[in-house]
């Protein structure tokens, strides 16, 4: 994966590093060139001084050539701006944002841009986001993001399996299901078809589980 990141703080180098050592592609961006001591002396990916939201530095970054963009700066407005540039001028499929204000979830939600909060967390959130292809988060929920809302594209494994059994008492259950044109709310004996888009509420901590179930 080509990766570019903007803004070389905690959470930036911290990705950026983790990135790097699983032998991705990555280009990071901060204006000020002593925050890329934070990178370590093990990453040699590209460093780019200049401000994240130029278009020349972008492009001086290569974001055109890029398959996902991580937006880490102090800023939420900037972090806005960058991730919307990217998502409608340069089409980049996967773009994360660092959101500091909760309340400004749903605008980014809105232009198709992830959210991660707390830096501790939020690596390790990130980097989960960016694995993802079959399984998309919509929201997390608590302060502690203990639930998650997903939506998944259903697999070949689970087809012509009973709604029933994708669901788990207080592990995970599957709310509503869109097939086609058409949303419905599942009842226990509908049958899953492969193509059907699958949204669940999530315990977090068996989330890995669910994916197991599903094949993903």
């Amino acid at each position: 994966m080509k990766a570019l990141i903007v803004g070389c703080g905690r959470l930036g180098s911290a990705i950026a590093r983790e990135l790097f050592s699983k032998g991705n592609e990555v280009t990071i961006i901060d204006k000020n060139p002593d925050s890329f001591y934070l990178l370590g002396n093990e990453f040699t990916g590209n460093t780019i001084v200049g401000v994240g939201f130029d278009k020349d530095v972008l492009e001086e970054a290569g974001i055109q050539f890029q398959n996902a963009v991580i937006c880490s700066t102090g800023s939420d407005e900037i972090n806005a701006l960058v991730g919307k540039i990217a998502k409608d001028f340069y089409m980049i499929p996967n773009v994360v944002a660092r959101l500091y204000d909760p309340k400004k979830a749903k605008v980014y939600a809105t232009l198709g841009i992830k959210t991660v909060s707390t830096t501790g967390y939020g690596v390790d959130r990130a980097l989960e986001l960016l694995s993802f292809e079959k399984m998309d988060s919509i929201s997390l929920l608590g302060e502690q993001g203990d639930t998650e809302f997903i939506r998944i594209m259903s697999t070949p494994n689970v087809d012509g399996a009973e709604a029933k059994e994708l669901s788990s008492a207080d592990e995970y259950r599957l709310i509503a299901i869109v097939r086609g044109k058409r949303s419905f709310l599942p009842k226990e004996e509908d049958l899953i078809r492969t193509g059907d888009i699958l949204y669940f509420a999530v315990s977090v901590a068996y989330k890995s589980k669910l994916k197991r179930l599903l094949g993903l």
